[in-house]
């Protein structure tokens, strides 16, 4: 997995390539399913060494790849900003939600294109295609979600002195009415309207979420900038990155040629 994984970052700029080997050499991944190994995956910075690592429980499934390309776009995060004089400057937790996740939902559209074997990935030309397509079916579901998740936690605070959980699973459900018209319910009426509360944001992080939906609009554009000039994208992802936090978050999106209002129409693919 890391053999491939560094010859798709290598495909979408050598210094990524360069990096990841970096880690790689120096012990900083930890990738692999092992009994009593916490759950999830993360990538995190070492601020006095100045870099990153990442954390995955990776099983051989297509979920492990685009889980390590979004890791390694945060760690390549690092990586850039990393010759920045002052730690506030470097620690992704100053940095604006909204473009931290740029740089990894934005490393993994930018992977599309190598994904097959004959690129050094993982997939042939015929599995290729659905890993794409997968990619950016999640996308485009996750959108409308993002968008039910923030109504939600406004409703909740709007009406702080109703809001018990029955009344929160009932305004729940008029979401899921609106924008999952397409889903059958039948006979599943509380799971419907407690679907809700698998989102820990909602618990921990109030009116945290919508942060998401912005950076992956954010990564969206970041692809169709690549779709016409591959080679171009790249550049501004990494101008943008290498600014860390010493830029306003509507300048960090301007680096990267992107907007976080604004989306542009997608160019159509050359091949």
């Amino acid at each position: 997995m890391e053999e491939r994984t560094s010859a798709i970052f290598s495909r979408v700029d050598p210094q990524f390539g360069a990096y990841f080997e970096t880690m790689r050499t120096e012990g900083l991944l930890d990738l692999e399913s092992r009994t009593h190994k916490a759950p999830g995956g993360y990538s995190l910075a070492y601020s006095v060494r100045r870099v990153p690592f990442i954390f995955l429980n990776a099983v051989g499934a297509q979920d492990d790849v685009v889980a390590l390309l979004h890791e390694g776009g945060h760690a390549f995060h690092a990586f850039e900003s990393a010759a920045l004089p002052y730690l506030q400057q470097r620690q992704e937790q100053m940095l604006p939600m909204e473009f931290a996740e740029v740089a990894s939902m934005g490393m993994e559209l930018l992977a599309t294109p190598y994904l097959t074997r004959e690129q050094g990935g993982f997939y042939t030309e015929a599995e290729a295609p659905r890993a794409r397509i997968e990619l950016l079916d999640g996308i485009v579901r996750f959108w409308p979600y993002m968008a039910m998740i923030d109504a939600l936690q406004h409703w909740m605070y709007e009406h702080e002195e109703g809001a018990d959980l029955a009344a929160c699973d009932d305004y729940w459900a008029t979401l899921v009415d609106r924008y999952w018209p397409d889903h059958d319910w039948s006979g599943l009426d509380a799971q419907k309207r407690a679907s809700w509360h698998r989102q820990g944001h909602v618990f921990t992080d109030p009116f945290y979420y919508i942060e998401y939906g912005i950076a992956e609009l954010g990564a969206a554009q970041v692809w169709a900038n690549a779709l016409s000039d591959q080679a171009g994208a790249v550049a501004a992802y990494r101008r943008a990155l290498a600014l860390g936090g010493t830029a306003s978050l509507p300048e960090l999106f301007a680096a990267a040629r992107a907007s976080p209002s604004t989306p542009r129409r997608c160019a159509a693919p050359s091949t």
